[in-house]
């Protein structure tokens, strides 16, 4: 087993955690479909989160031709990997709590939280990003930092413009941004 294995292993772990959050939302969402109401900013944003963590986990594989990974890289992984549980934990709503079936409430009272944890992902993958390119002679990942900042900037405006083409557009945007990403660095993996 190489240390890639070995890491993305243990990655692979968390990264299945914050998917089934995102998952097991939808699918309360879907099957209590009739008590819902349903709002579109939280449904993207939380579209959004299943792109960012998908991108992510892709971008892994990056990694896999390095024969050693430093604790420092490992660690930073780690962590990074426990943001994006975050982000799908937060954005993931326990729709039979307090705000009951009400996506637009929850948007309305958590989405401070669940884009704030999406800026802080971002913010902290452009150095990440910077050191795997020069520290770790990933040159992709310098590139990638372009459109790491058009998703920043989409996901701050929300954060500040509370309109809702603005709750509804940004979203979006990320969402673009990252199809965008992964066909321009992951069409093929090699």
């Amino acid at each position: 087993m190489s240390p890639f294995d070995f890491v993305v292993t243990f990655q692979a772990f968390i990264y299945a955690l914050a998917l089934a959050h995102v998952l097991l939302a939808a699918t309360h969402m879907i099957r209590h479909r009739r008590e819902l109401i349903f709002d579109w900013a939280h449904a993207l944003w939380m579209g959004a989160a299943l792109m960012i963590l998908w991108a992510n986990w892709i971008s892994l594989w990056d990694l896999h031709a390095l024969r050693t990974l430093t604790l420092p890289t490992v660690a930073t992984g780690f962590l990074y990997s426990m943001l994006l549980y975050s982000v799908c934990a937060f954005v993931s709503p326990k729709l039979d709590g307090e705000d009951g079936m009400n996506m637009k409430r929850f948007h309305e009272t958590q989405s401070h939280t669940y884009i704030g944890a999406f800026v802080v992902l971002l913010v902290i993958t452009l150095p990440i990003n910077y050191f795997g390119a020069t520290d770790l002679s990933v040159a992709n990942w310098a590139n990638q930092n372009a459109i790491v900042i058009a998703m920043l900037a989409a996901v701050v405006a929300p954060l500040f413009i509370r309109a809702r083409w603005v709750q509804v557009g940004a979203p979006t945007v990320l969402i673009a941004l990252l199809v965008a990403y992964m066909l321009m660095f992951y069409w093929v993996l090699r």
